[in-house]
């Protein structure tokens, strides 16, 4: 059984989910007379995937997964100005329980990791309490997952249109990398950190691919093949749609 809050912050997100379910994404996106605010990120910040650190580039915790050099290399190409870490981070302990370590104090090493990471690259670090996070403690309220092959996606410039969602910048990832990432976010979302079994075959958790227009590497159809068998294991409950970058 499910909270007040829960069901609360479910239903806050349901009207422009419906919608996208019955039109499709493209059509929705097309209905936006100012998406390109959404490419047009305030800062080129790294931060985990996570819907409540929005901005600028994504990895989960990130980079953790990918160790220092890895994540370098993939920072170097967002162009990342700032690593964050930040309070209650799943890819954290995720690395974690990988390496034997105790889940307790997987912040702690979220902060270790993106400490050494902005070591490496010669730029700022900073650390996002709860407090400065667009999301309740304890609960993941996404209802999407954006799948950016633009690297400039930023959902967050247009609250009040686009769905809250976790964002995995799949531009500066190598393939089988990005599709780990979004199969740790939808483990997230439909598990109990996140809205769990509200996500069903008619209100299903989104897999929205942000198709660059311009740059056939990132096509719609390229990324949307890349994570289509990831849908599979799900039946209804986790599905595909995505649009294209505005025309200029």
């Amino acid at each position: 059984m499910h909270s007040e809050k829960v069901e609360k912050l479910w239903g806050w997100q349901s009207a422009v989910i419906e919608k996208i379910i019955n039109i499709g994404m493209d059509e929705f996106a097309k209905g936006i007379s100012d998406l390109a605010k959404a490419f047009q990120p305030a800062d080129r910040w790294l931060r985990c995937i996570d819907e409540g650190t929005p901005g600028g580039v994504h990895m989960a915790g990130s980079g953790i997964l990918l160790g220092v050099g890895a994540a370098a290399e993939a920072a170097r190409a967002a162009g990342a100005t700032t690593i964050t870490s930040h309070e209650e981070c799943g890819a954290a302990k995720l690395y974690a329980t990988e390496k034997g370590l105790d889940p307790e104090k997987s912040d702690t090493y979220g902060q270790e990791f993106a400490r050494d990471l902005a070591k490496e690259l010669g730029v700022n670090y900073c650390h996002l309490p709860l407090s400065e996070m667009a999301r309740p403690a304890g609960l993941h309220v996404a209802r999407v997952a954006y799948y950016d092959g633009t690297g400039s996606f930023d959902p967050s410039r247009l609250p009040d249109t686009l769905p809250a969602g976790f964002v995995i910048s799949r531009r500066y990832l190598k393939p089988d990398y990005a599709r780990r990432e979004c199969e740790i976010a939808i483990t997230i979302a439909l598990g109990h950190h996140g809205f769990g079994e509200l996500f069903t075959k008619d209100s299903p958790f989104i897999l929205v691919v942000v198709g660059d227009a311009k740059d056939s590497a990132f096509s719609l159809q390229s990324l949307r093949t890349e994570i289509e068998p990831l849908v599979h294991p799900y039946h209804g409950r986790v599905v595909i749609d995505g649009f294209l970058t505005p025309a200029d």
